[in-house]
């Protein structure tokens, strides 16, 4: 089936995180991949955690060649789960319907539509390459839990599917335009614990939730004044979840938030937990000496800046040049940007201080995790002619 058929399918395939996981979704390519063994591609897989598995296909030059080899390599990756479908869909979340050129269904945009690319350039080079000419080796790899926990990827490297030289890209919604850096995800839970006391009588107790209050306020103020980086822009926070206190007429012992902290450069996750620490120190003073916090940190994501020497970013801009030059059509014009979030290739390059990175694919990440989302089938027709044209460039 071609790429928009394949799409299709992918959608009609739940692989929700939490939820159905991607156990089917996981059968159905390898599936695919194994067809392509005849044309001398080699199909791995992987488990992460308990039947979840990452599926990797190799097309190589060599004859022995194994899953981490490490050798010359170009790999596309892409994740297999999504989030949940939620509630407020105007359509059905997995019959992908197609209004006005457009296939809607949860995972159309993030990323299924990119796996579907993957996979179809994939068959593409197996079918048409010779094999013991191309100069990288080739590999497409589907990971799990990109949608929570990252682990997938996190397997992807201790495996060896992925090094530091390899030049690596996701297939994640770009809008048309090829994304490398990438701001930090540092992920704190904290806990303050006071002491109780009746509301007529608040002087006898400490007030957990007051005391909170103030900590998130300091840490407001603290993030505001951080140094903004050209790119990336601000540092940021965001206090996803609080709870705290039992009647309105009990001071509260206990609070609780999560945060969730954006970086850019030059703040690091080492000059948050300064903010943090000076919070309690502040909150104290104010408050009670006898207050109590803790607090563990529960992701720590390094941020990502690109590297204009990086040679795979100069061969995907060259490509998107030549066809935007060919064609005259602005929907090629190279443009380099940042990704708002986080990705598999954001690990890969941080992890392994890999620069040869980027994003690069279908759909508009600003529709991903919404209800309705969708992706244009014109858009994904532009991304699959765009990485066979770039694999030519890299493997021929």
């Amino acid at each position: 089936m071609d790429v928009v058929e394949l799409t299709k399918k992918l959608v009609e395939i739940h692989s929700t995180d939490p939820g159905e996981y991607e156990y089917e979704i996981e059968d159905y390519i390898k599936s695919y991949l194994d067809e392509l063994k005849c044309f001398g591609a080699k199909v791995f897989e992987s488990e992460v955690s308990s039947g979840r598995k990452n599926i990797m296909g190799l097309f190589s030059k060599y004859y022995d060649a194994n899953a981490n080899d490490g050798r010359d390599e170009v790999i596309f990756i892409c994740h297999m789960d999504t989030v949940v479908v939620g509630d407020d869909w105007t359509k059905d979340a997995y019959k992908n319907e197609i209004v006005d050129n457009k296939i809607y269904g949860r995972g159309s945009a993030d990323m299924k539509s990119g796996v579907a690319v993957a996979m179809s350039v994939f068959n593409y080079v197996c079918r048409e390459y010779d094999r013991k000419s191309i100069k990288k080796d080739f590999k497409v790899i589907f990971t799990v839990d990109e949608e929570s926990d990252m682990r997938g990827v996190e397997k992807a490297i201790a495996d060896g599917w992925v090094t530091k030289s390899s030049f690596v890209c996701d297939l994640e919604p770009t809008d048309k335009t090829i994304q490398v850096s990438h701001k930090g995800r540092f992920w704190v839970k904290l806990h303050v614990k006071g002491r109780t006391a009746h509301a007529s009588r608040p002087e006898l107790g400490i007030d957990a939730n007051a005391c909170l209050a103030e900590i998130i306020s300091y840490i407001r103020k603290q993030i505001d004044g951080l140094p903004v980086d050209n790119e990336l822009g601000k540092t940021s926070v965001t206090f996803g979840m609080m709870s705290g206190g039992y009647q309105p007429y009990v001071v509260p012992d206990s609070a609780i938030v999560t945060m969730d902290f954006r970086l850019t450069p030059p703040t690091f996750s080492k000059d948050i937990l300064k903010i943090i620490d000076d919070s309690i120190s502040n909150v104290k003073h104010l408050i009670s000496e006898d207050l109590m916090v803790d607090y563990e940190i529960t992701g720590d994501r390094a941020f990502v800046k690109k590297d204009d020497d990086s040679e795979f970013l100069k061969i995907m801009y060259h490509t998107l040049e030549e066809i935007y030059l060919n064609e005259k059509n602005e929907d090629y014009k190279p443009i380099v940007t940042y990704f708002s979030g986080y990705t598999d290739t954001a690990v890969i390059a941080s992890n392994l201080s890999n620069r040869n990175t980027f994003s690069y694919g279908p759909g508009n990440l600003a529709l991903a995790h919404k209800p309705d989302e969708y992706v244009t089938i014109d858009d994904i027709l532009r991304v699959e002619i765009v990485y066979k044209k770039l694999v030519e460039h890299i493997l021929l």
